[in-house]
């Protein structure tokens, strides 16, 4: 069974992912969790900490459910591994009926110019994001897989990150994953 804490934190994440953290009031997640208030605080001095601490997990989720089986799977080559990246996020579109959208960058939307405290981790997690994508980029050219048409691993990993994210973006919007599906052809011209 599920510690008290535990029970808060995946009420919260799966709350913030459909209804935006400011669209999720206490009594959503206290009453999601079964958690009575007093426990909440028990754990959490106040909702922008656990904020805090649902972006720590769902990075860690992020890690070991796409980023290492895509980004890090050193089984498959360079481009591959950047193409596995946008097929997971496309499976995740897919699953979802297209309604969910990127967790973290629905949050960077919302959050960014309101809590300095919760923009901080977002933002780190899209540097981890940019360096592992880099990385792939920079390895792929030194095995002369990837032409890059021209850029630097360091001036495509940023793009490529935004690519993935208007793309999860406009499939939302859509309700179409369309965005998406064109948005891995594009991928595997801009790579060479």
């Amino acid at each position: 069974m599920a510690s008290n804490k535990d029970r808060i934190l995946e009420a919260a994440m799966d709350l913030f992912h459909d209804q935006g953290y400011q669209g999720t009031g206490l009594e959503d997640i206290l009453s999601s969790s079964g958690v009575c208030k007093s426990n909440f605080y028990y754990h959490f001095k106040s909702k922008e900490e656990l904020g805090v601490k649902v972006i720590e997990r769902k990075v860690d989720e992020m890690r070991q459910s796409v980023m290492e089986p895509s980004l890090g799977n050193t089984k498959l080559s360079p481009k591959q591994r950047v193409l596995a990246l946008f097929e997971r996020m496309l499976s995740f579109c897919d699953e979802n009926e297209c309604r969910k959208g990127c967790f973290f960058g629905n949050l960077a939307l919302e959050l960014s110019d309101s809590s300095e405290e919760l923009r901080k981790p977002l933002s780190r997690f899209f540097t981890e994001l940019e360096t592992e994508v880099e990385a792939c980029l920079l390895e792929g050219r030194k095995q002369g897989e990837l032409s890059l048409q021209g850029l630097t691993p360091v001036e495509l990993a940023a793009p490529i990150v935004s690519l993935l994210q208007g793309g999860m973006l406009l499939t939302k919007a859509h309700k179409d994953s369309r965005a998406m599906r064109d948005g891995i052809k594009v991928l595997t011209v801009c790579m060479g």
